[in-house]
């Protein structure tokens, strides 16, 4: 059993790097206000990379929670499916907040394309933010869900 629960551990050490890498991203509003010029030039550039960082990082969070539920469903139940399926809010919040990260990192994308083209970005920069802020809302709720779990597995 002591395996299985270093194995299960994994993804919440992982997952709590990634919500303090979240919630530094959120913060870009804040931060892009008081920066002007080549500075803000720079920091969005790096907002931008660290986005399409973040939706790569989640992506690998999602699989390494579900090849530890598979590796926990083979040693419990003798069978990697047997734990797969959510059987919780946490597990079932994981996925939804994913597609909502995919989201933010579209509209981001189409924000961007849209400046570089001079165009108007100001609605596709407010759905940006807006998705944003309901995947940080789910991200806390998901974390908390999974602070819970996580002692239920120790």
């Amino acid at each position: 059993m002591a395996t299985r629960t270093v194995i299960m551990l994994i993804h919440p050490i992982l997952a709590t790097i990634f919500v303090l890498w979240l919630v530094r991203q959120y913060g870009w509003r804040k931060r892009g206000m008081a920066l002007r010029g080549d500075e803000r030039k720079q920091a969005l550039a790096r907002h931008q990379r660290h986005g399409e960082w973040l939706l790569r990082a989640g992506i690998c969070l999602a699989i390494v929670a579900f090849v530890a539920r598979a590796i926990s469903g083979m040693i419990v139940n003798d069978d990697w499916t047997s734990d797969l399926l959510p059987q919780n809010l946490h597990g079932f919040t994981g996925p939804v907040g994913l597609v909502l990260l995919w989201l933010v990192v579209r509209h981001g994308r189409r924000t961007a394309e849209l400046i570089e083209q001079n165009e108007s970005f100001a609605v596709e920069r407010t759905k940006h933010g807006r998705a944003s802020d309901l995947m940080m809302a789910l991200v806390m709720i998901h974390s908390f869900l999974g602070l819970i779990y996580t002692f239920q597995v120790i």
